[in-house]
């Protein structure tokens, strides 16, 4: 059974984890907003729905999708002829609901011919299809037409019904491509300010005022984020004013003289869990230090060794 020093060590290091994790994510939100990464990997998506299929020479079904007035709409520009420029980065939206999606999919191919009797309705809506170029997308467009029946309404619903399961593809991607991110940038941060997660623990371990302080604080940020649904906000600022206030070894200034090889080695390796626990993220830290100050409040003073 965890005592009550391991336990309180478990909850400074989850508190500084928190921390950082929170600032990695206020300088990745940050970067992600400059550069439109959101909007480029929804781009990315809904190309691969399509497999680069074509409506017409030159035209993309993806371009075309972005083109329609729905669609378009959602653009920060709302010019009628817009740039080439004004469809990169940041200016795509980074988010489009699915019912757009598939009125603006059905508007392109079909126009308003499918709103007739369903078998004439399939025969025509299964043409419009058949006179798109070749491609892997036209093929999953072809199946999912064929399955809905000449209903417009179903054939809508299995637009969206693809997109949505393309979608958690991409969420998988962008999360993925997220977790590279924030281990890079943890990296950074681990190796400019010294946050070496081996020396904080044997701080801790070794200081029980310093593991009291760091216990305190903890709980009095999870008390004040308790009603914030698990998701603290990520203030770059307040969470380098709140990591500084521990005292904790973190900084170049605590390395006193020249280390030896065995310090270097424990201090990359140090800077490298401290990466490592960055891409877990602030919501999994923040969940873990809830659950250590749940289980903290279950020992018994006799415990406390």
């Amino acid at each position: 059974m965890l005592n009550s020093t391991t336990l309180e060590v478990a909850i400074g290091m989850a508190f500084v984890y928190l921390i950082l994790s929170l600032f990695c994510t206020a300088i990745n939100e940050a970067v992600a907003g400059i550069l439109g990464s959101r909007a480029k990997n929804l781009e990315k998506g809904i190309k691969s729905l399509f497999t680069d299929g074509f409506k017409a020479p030159g035209v993309t079904l993806a371009q075309s999708i972005y083109d329609h007035g729905l669609v378009q709409s959602l653009y920060r520009s709302t010019a009628t002829e817009q740039p080439w420029y004004s469809k990169v980065g940041s200016n795509l939206p980074s988010y489009i609901p699915a019912h757009i999606f598939s009125s603006a999919l059905s508007d392109v191919l079909f126009g308003g011919s499918a709103d007739t009797a369903a078998a004439a309705a399939l025969s025509s809506m299964l043409a419009k299809v058949q006179e798109l170029p070749d491609s892997k997308g036209k093929q999953a467009i072809l199946t999912l037409v064929g399955q809905a029946g000449g209903d417009i309404g179903r054939t809508r619903q299995a637009f969206e019904t693809w997109y949505d399961d393309g979608m958690e593809r991409v969420a998988g991607w962008y999360k993925r491509k997220t977790q590279i991110v924030l281990f890079l940038i943890g990296l950074s941060i681990a190796i400019s300010l010294n946050v070496d997660s081996i020396m904080i623990g044997r701080n801790l371990w070794a200081n029980p005022a310093l593991r009291s302080y760091a216990v305190a604080a903890a709980e009095k940020y999870a008390a004040a984020n308790s009603d914030k649904d698990a998701k603290p906000s990520a203030d770059a600022q307040h969470t380098l004013e709140v990591l500084q206030s521990l005292a904790l070894p973190i900084g170049w200034s605590q390395v006193k003289g020249a280390p030896s090889c065995w310090d270097v080695c424990f201090m990359i390796t140090g800077w490298f869990l401290t990466a490592i626990a960055m891409t877990l993220g602030a919501p999994f830290w923040f969940d873990t230090l809830n659950r250590f100050m749940v289980i903290r409040s279950t020992i018994k003073p006799g415990e406390n060794k």
